[in-house]
Formats: structure tokens, sequence, C-alpha cells
């Protein structure tokens, strides 16, 4: 009897921390469905200060919100060659610096949240004025950011001017 009471623990052990070995982890988040409506109204206020910014040419605030990284990287729209975070934040020093009037509208915002990364893409259409001329167009654009301590900074941008008709 004594024995198949000792059998009987040990089999009631091995049952649980089989079961729980096998448990899935429900409390962990699915980074490819789950919507992250939180982050993804963060990222949209945070697109909506780079638009302040540029309108406003915070110079300070449009460098700050790139990684600070050799991992960062650019394409467009005013340089074809791929860029890094150095050439980028020159870039748009003289390009904001340069200009005035700058009004930004982000039309057909979407943002996907993914953890710590996020991935959004728009169609900006802007308007400015250099050396006395005012000029139009519109884009596609996107930033990919990284959730960082310092909040979300952009690691990859991509931006395309649409071709004049």
């Amino acid at each position: 009897m004594e024995k198949n009471y000792s059998l009987l623990i040990l089999v009631a052990f091995m049952v649980i921390i089989i079961s729980s070995c096998s448990e899935k982890k429900s409390d962990q988040p699915d980074i490819v469905n789950d919507l992250f409506p939180e982050a993804q109204s963060e990222l949209r206020e945070v697109i909506e200060s780079i638009v302040k910014d540029c309108e406003t040419a915070n110079l300070e605030g449009l460098k700050a919100i790139h990684l600070a990284s050799n991992k960062f990287t650019k394409f467009g729209p005013r340089s074809f060659e791929r860029q890094d975070v150095k050439s980028t934040n020159k870039s748009e020093v003289a390009h904001f610096g340069s200009i005035s009037n700058f009004k930004a509208e982000v039309k057909d915002l979407k943002i996907d949240v993914f953890g710590d990364v996020g991935i959004a893409t728009y169609y900006p259409h802007v308007a400015f004025e250099k050396d006395g001329v005012e000029k139009s167009g519109s884009a596609r654009q996107t930033l990919v950011f990284l959730k960082t301590s310092e909040g979300w900074k952009i690691i990859h941008e991509h931006g395309t001017m649409r071709p004049q008709e």
C-alpha cells in the first residue's frame, strides 16, 4: 500500500511538471496579430511632432528623432544614395534651413506595431517656399521605428516623391 501511495505521488508530481513545461504562455503578446493600440497612438503623436518640427524648422527635434546608430538608414527623397544618420541630419538641416512657410498634411496614415518595432506608411502633401518660389508636391513615406529607453526612434526611412504629372 505504501509503495502504491509513493508511486501515485511520483506520477502526480511528474504530471504537474510536464503540464507546466508544455503550458502555453498566453501572457506573451502576439506580435504578428495584436494591434498594440497604445503604441499606435504613441507613434501617431510622434509623427504629428515630426510634422510640427518640419513646419517650425526645429532642426534639433528633427535630428533627435533619428536613432543615433550605425544601424540607421534612409533612402530619398533628396538623395538616391543610402544615407546614414549623419548624412540624413546634414541633409535635413540644409533642406529645412533653406525653405520657409513649410506646411505638410499626412494622408492615409497606417501604423503597424510589432512589439518594439513600428512601421508607419502615409502620403505626405507638402508645400513650401524656396528662393521666393512656392513649391508643392506629394510623396509616399515609410518610417520604421524602434521603441528605446528614450522613446520611439526612427531606424529607417524611405521617401519617394510622386512624379510630376
